[in-house]
């Protein structure tokens, strides 16, 4: 498989992605997970997820045995938005609303504007994943400033 993604992130996915699938929720991979499965060796921690304002609060109801931090509008020195944290096979799952997300830059919020409809489709450990255009990873990282990020990214799309 890949040396940065355990088994139980595996088995995580493997659960949610299916009844993401069957209950038509808009959704896509982002963050660690997503510049992994393009090539990254980023040692994996959660996966994160992002949903369609119109799903999340399906998303919620579906999940709720799993849920380790309600359903709430999170805002701290990175990041506005709406946020919700699962748990499943001792993994964490952050699961945000795509839409109505702002990160701070330079202290102003930047409204992200993720359009869920822009996803590069890719098959791994048997599943079939909507996942974020590496494009729009490199953009958010030079917005939050991940510079070790960010070359480890670069790299990755010039081997594309």
């Amino acid at each position: 498989m890949h040396p940065a993604i355990s088994d139980n992130h595996i088995k995580a996915l493997t659960k949610i992605i299916p009844i993401l699938q069957e209950n038509n929720i808009t959704y896509r991979i982002t963050g660690g997970l997503a510049g992994n499965l393009y090539g990254s060796q980023w040692q994996l921690h959660d996966i994160d997820i992002e949903v369609a304002q119109k799903d999340i609060n399906k998303v919620e109801e579906l999940f709720q045995e799993y849920i380790a931090i309600a359903l709430m509008r999170l805002v701290d020195d990175e990041f506005d938005l709406r946020i919700m944290t699962l748990e499943i096979e001792h993994v964490d799952i952050e699961i945000n609303q795509a839409e109505d997300a702002f990160v701070f830059h330079n202290d102003l919020p930047v409204r992200l504007n993720h359009n869920l409809s822009k996803f590069n489709l890719i098959h791994f450990a048997g599943l079939e994943l909507r996942v974020q255009p590496l494009e729009e990873i490199i953009q958010y990282k030079e917005l939050i400033g991940r510079t070790n990020d960010l070359v480890d990214l670069r790299q990755l799309q010039e081997n594309l």
